[in-house]
């Protein structure tokens, strides 16, 4: 039996790496999935029983360690969804929630998610964008696996299947796209020192990272997938790195798309381009 605060406190200056206000995130994330706390019961100080402090220490080994919270508890929170993650999917940034919101705007019938990884986009789409079906593809079959696992979590209907964005062969037969979305890889290598280690050392560089020499192959693909599988009016949406974001522009118009508009995230970064 242990009052919750003092737990509470006792982990969070335990925990290294971090500054004070991401350590208390992730002490409430921890404390929340192993006995369901939330932020009154901190403020209340309510009693838990049965605290496991071994338990305890060990997350708080792992996470000193650099192990992201998320796959310690195995649980993301996308658009007030939990999603069941693991080292075989990035784990999704806030930020590119904002694409869902994109995506509701366009209003599309079918939508195409190019390199679904944990399946956030297109199960959110499908969640949340009336009368619109989703199909989604990934490389990965570990990635795979965890997007399916999510769509029967959270009753989304989504059709997944595996491709190759580099070498892209649709295997949904004919069907054209009111829209494609993608968040595909695009940290430069070079870039690699300035991503935290807890990113750098335990999330899946296949989903991250791209050679320094040809950094927006992926853009490239896409552009090229977008003029065979989009229908007449349709669009494309997709993240960015915002170091890059005029070079990405450049891709769509010089594959001949009209519109091409950058958009930028909460933080003032340029983070997404729209292309019709």
């Amino acid at each position: 039996m242990m009052n919750v605060k003092e737990l509470f406190v006792k982990m969070t200056s335990q925990i290294l790496h971090y500054d004070t206000n991401e350590a208390k995130e992730i002490v409430f994330l921890i404390l929340n999935d192993l006995f369901g706390i939330s932020k009154n019961d901190l403020i209340l100080e309510t009693i838990v029983e049965n605290v496991d402090l071994i338990k305890v220490q060990e997350i708080v080994n792992l996470l000193n360690e650099h192990v992201p919270v998320q796959y310690i508890i195995q649980k993301a929170w996308f658009r007030d969804r939990p999603f069941f993650v693991n080292k075989q999917v990035l784990i999704p940034r806030p930020e590119t929630e904002q694409i869902v919101d994109l995506i509701m705007e366009s209003k599309p019938s079918f939508v195409l998610d190019l390199g679904t990884g944990s399946g956030c986009i297109a199960i959110s789409a499908a969640l949340e964008a009336n009368e619109t079906t989703v199909f989604a593809i990934d490389i990965s079959n570990g990635a795979l696996e965890v997007a399916k696992r999510n769509a029967l979590n959270l009753n989304a209907k989504v059709e997944f299947q595996m491709a190759n964005i580099l070498d892209f062969q649709c295997p949904f037969q004919q069907i054209k796209f009111d829209l494609i979305v993608s968040n595909p890889p695009y940290v430069k290598k070079n870039e690699m020192s300035e991503i935290r280690e807890n990113v750098k050392l335990f999330e899946p560089h296949l989903a991250l990272f791209v050679e320094d020499e040809n950094p927006l192959i992926y853009y490239q693909k896409i552009a090229e997938i977008a003029k065979n599988h989009l229908t007449k009016l349709g669009q494309v949406l997709v993240e960015i790195n915002s170091n890059l974001g005029r070079e990405t522009e450049d891709i769509f118009k010089k594959a001949g798309f009209l519109s091409v508009e950058i958009i930028q995230d909460f933080f003032g970064r340029d983070r997404f381009l729209r292309i019709k």
